[in-house]
């Protein structure tokens, strides 16, 4: 029987290892993505026979299901569909992968899915995204050469424990000039100070640019499978190519060899969010469904 309890910090490396079942390229069935939005998504979790089942709220969808980690899919279908049917609520399965999706609705005939286009994940080749080379990339390329010249004294390295106190000032730098008022944005910069302040818990593999000793942006994000997957991207859009420089210094430091993939994750529907990473040229759009099972 599935008993879901709310997702705390301290649950992660509990259920860090299940992780390792995912066997998908998107965002949401990595640990950093669920704990850095448990709580915006009302996430919660239970274990049953050796498998991890994920419950979350999304605002518009309501009580939805992820793909259990570990285990066989149809005993995690007949397991979530009896939890439904005791409580007599609603089976949403989200976020379901395309590879997934015929599955499932053989499992579950007659029922429906819908594409969320605003959640797709951009994925890239990480040799595309190290170095910038051919014709396609000339934008790119053309930032980090503007950054290269114009800041001589210019350094990147991992982010260490001791670097938190920098990082939260330059944030706060960052939200004096980015200050939104969608309630994403704001658990973002909440989420992204609570990482720096348990780099052990999150396990998270931590990149930052320098200019003059200074911190021009950093990103934060983590390798699952042949996939490096950046959950936090920020830099100063006042210095020039910072952001083509971090992410050409970052996949470069952390991905290569068998981390042959870079997820960026999604655009939330912003347009120019989705401009930016289209011209980074993608080689997949990670589709994602929200499936409604007919009970």
């Amino acid at each position: 029987m599935l008993n879901f309890q709310l997702l705390q910090l301290e649950d992660l490396p509990r259920l860090r290892p299940y992780f390792k079942y995912s066997g998908s390229r998107i965002c949401d069935t990595t640990p950093g993505a669920v704990a850095l939005w448990r709580d915006l998504y009302r996430t919660e979790w239970a274990i049953y026979d050796g498998s991890l089942y994920f419950k979350v709220y999304y605002p518009g969808k309501g009580d939805t299901f992820a793909l259990p980690l570990g285990g066989g899919r149809p005993e995690h279908y007949r397991q979530i569909a009896e939890y439904c049917r005791r409580r007599d609520m609603p089976l949403h399965f989200y976020p379901i992968p395309k590879d997934e999706l015929d599955r499932m609705l053989q499992f579950f005939p007659g029922s429906t899915a819908e594409p969320d286009r605003d959640s797709f994940d951009y994925l890239y080749r990480a040799e595309d995204l190290m170095y910038f080379k051919g014709k396609r990339f000339s934008g790119q390329r053309n930032h980090v050469n503007k950054f290269l010249k114009t800041y001589g004294n210019w350094s990147f390295r991992a982010i260490a424990k001791a670097d938190a106190p920098a990082l939260h000032a330059f944030l706060d730098r960052y939200l004096a000039g980015h200050d939104k008022v969608s309630a994403a944005f704001h658990e973002d910069i909440a989420k992204t100070r609570e990482v720096l302040d348990h780099l052990d818990l999150y396990d998270m593999l931590g990149g930052m640019l320098l200019v003059d000793g200074e911190i021009a942006g950093f990103s934060l994000g983590e390798v699952v499978g042949d996939t490096l997957f950046v959950h936090i991207e920020k830099a100063d859009r006042e210095v020039q190519g910072a952001y083509q420089m971090l992410v050409a210094q970052y996949t470069q430091h952390y991905a290569g060899g068998e981390v042959a993939f870079v997820n960026r994750e999604d655009d939330t529907g912003d347009e120019g969010l989705r401009t930016s990473k289209l011209s980074y040229h993608p080689v997949a759009l990670m589709e994602k469904y929200l499936v409604t099972v007919a009970l």
